[in-house]
Order: structure tokens, then sequence, then C-alpha cells
């Protein structure tokens, strides 16, 4: 279904898409939720983007493996990103889905968040991001994950 809202956006604005950038990236993420333990986690990011001016739209999927003792969840997320070039700084903004899983059980809710991306070189970035997940369980509430992250583009 994402790749298909992918497409329509590409083919509605024909010869205006500039550039399809494929990327990966590796983050650390440091969770805070609103009841609990604050937990940190190494992520694994891949997306697709595409360039139309100084706009951008695409979509990315990340999985984060608890990195503390005792920790032991993972999460998912699928997002719907978007962002605008200011010239060195790229603004960024998401929605999507995420799933927290804690080998007993399973959440699901939803994501957003914002950011800044910056190039290093042609192929590497530096993003930070904040994104916010909003679980409806009596288990795990609504969590802020504050991110840093290094990415490659191919």
């Amino acid at each position: 279904m994402k790749i298909s809202i992918i497409a329509v956006l590409v083919a509605l604005t024909g010869s205006a898409v500039h550039a399809q950038d494929v990327y990966a990236g590796v983050a650390f993420d440091y969770a805070k939720p609103h009841s609990g333990d604050d937990q940190t986690a190494a992520t694994l990011m891949a997306g697709v983007s595409y360039d139309v001016g100084t706009l951008s739209f695409g979509a990315e999927v990340d999985y984060g493996a608890s990195s503390t003792f005792g920790g032991d969840y993972y999460t998912a997320r699928l997002r719907l990103i978007g962002g605008y070039d200011f010239g060195g700084v790229t603004a960024l903004a998401s929605v999507g889905g995420t799933r927290y899983d804690t080998g007993a059980d399973a959440f699901t809710g939803y994501n957003f968040g914002i950011g800044a991306q910056i190039p290093i070189s042609d192929a590497l970035d530096v993003r930070a991001e904040i994104m916010r997940d909003m679980m409806e369980t009596s288990f795990l509430n609504n969590v802020t994950t504050t991110r840093i992250a290094a990415i490659y583009s191919f």
C-alpha cells in the first residue's frame, strides 16, 4: 500500500521528480516512556525518498533492539517521511505505525516525529529526530524517543 502511494505521487509529479534516494542507516535511540524505565535501543533503518525541487517524500522502515541490560524489547516502525531542504539542512516530519514486542506481549500504535538531516558527504548524512509513539495500552504508555542516526545513501 505504501509503495502504491509513492508510485501515484511520482506519476502525478512526472518529470518534476529529480532523484530517487535509497538509503540505509544505524541509529541510537533513547526512549522515555510516561511510566516505567527509560530505555536505549540500537536501530537499523532503510528507506527510499524522492526529491521534487526542495521537497522530498518517501517511506522508511526501522527495527530496534534494546541495548540495555535487563531491557527485553524490540521496536518496529513503518513511516511516511517528508522533508524540506533549506540548503545545508533538511527539516523532516514523519507519521506511521509502531510495534513494541516484549517477548511475551506485543503492542501496536502510531507515531509522529520531527527532525533534521545534515549532509556530511555525498553519500553520508547525520540525522537527529524526536519521535512520539502513541500506545494505547495499560502496560505500555506513550513513549518519546530521541534518535541520532547515520544515513548512507546508495
